[in-house]
């Protein structure tokens, strides 16, 4: 059943017009560069307006008028609403980029020197000052282990245990 609604709820992803308001991030530990790989995926629409709703200004994401500091706005926004903590260690992500395809704003982060501990707290606040329906969807996979986390306006952070 879990695997349904996971399909079913990607599926919605490949829509540009959407009635709900959901991101889904994957993370990942990678060993080898001792580091948390994250993988944000978002309606590339709402995060226009988040961001206009913000700043006053219009990013034209995917555009050839895109506003230059975007990629700054976008990424200071991600990190005052996006953290996995380590013990007691917060650390902020490193912005490695973002794509656009369909819709989709695709945006990646990583945290060097991640501390590993077999419980993570996470929270994602992204786009609850937008949408009172908002949920979030972190996806966290530690030693070939997954466990996600569904994060909403009142349950802002979770406990990931591994």
């Amino acid at each position: 059943m879990g695997k349904f609604l996971l399909l079913v709820l990607l599926s919605f992803f490949q829509s540009e017009k959407h009635d709900f308001h959901t991101s889904i991030t994957n993370a990942e530990y990678n060993p080898r560069t001792k580091s948390m790989e994250i993988a944000m995926k978002l309606f590339t629409d709402d995060l226009e307006l988040t961001i206009k709703n913000k700043h006053q200004l219009i990013l034209n994401l995917n555009s050839t008028n895109e506003l230059p500091e975007a990629d700054s706005l976008i990424y200071n926004y991600v990190i005052h609403n996006f953290a996995i903590q380590s013990g007691k260690k917060s650390v902020s992500p490193t912005f490695v980029g973002k794509e656009i395809e369909n819709g989709i704003t695709f945006i990646y982060l990583e945290i060097h020197s991640f501390p590993v501990a077999k419980e993570l707290l996470v929270r994602n606040t992204v786009f609850f000052d937008t949408f009172d329906d908002q949920s979030n969807i972190v996806n966290i996979k530690l030693d070939g282990e997954l466990e996600s986390a569904f994060l909403k306006k009142g349950q802002e952070t979770e406990l990931v245990q591994f």
